[in-house]
């Protein structure tokens, strides 16, 4: 099973075009694995192309996470020197 062909593949646009062509030219016989190969072809890419997002995303994260433990840090210190500072009266 594949995932919906209707949404955008940028990289695999040409695999989709391709078994979408391949199942229109040979309806029946698509059932009998005459689109086998290409349909092979594109999971390969749809694979390909799911672990490049997801490679984006973990980078994406990673940014994120670190921008945060900075924030929470300068709060953190911005706190105890406030803190600190107050209880000198």
């Amino acid at each position: 099973m594949h995932p919906p062909l209707f949404r955008p593949h940028p990289d695999c646009g040409d695999c989709v075009k391709a078994l979408v062509s391949c199942h229109k030219e040979k309806p029946y016989a698509k059932f009998w694995g005459a689109c086998n190969d290409v349909k092979a072809a594109m999971d390969k890419c749809f694979r390909d192309e799911k672990i490049a997002r997801r490679d984006a995303n973990l980078e994406k994260a990673m940014e994120e996470d670190a921008r945060w433990r900075k924030k929470l840090a300068e709060d953190r210190a911005s706190r105890s020197a406030v803190s600190s500072h107050g209880t000198s009266a």
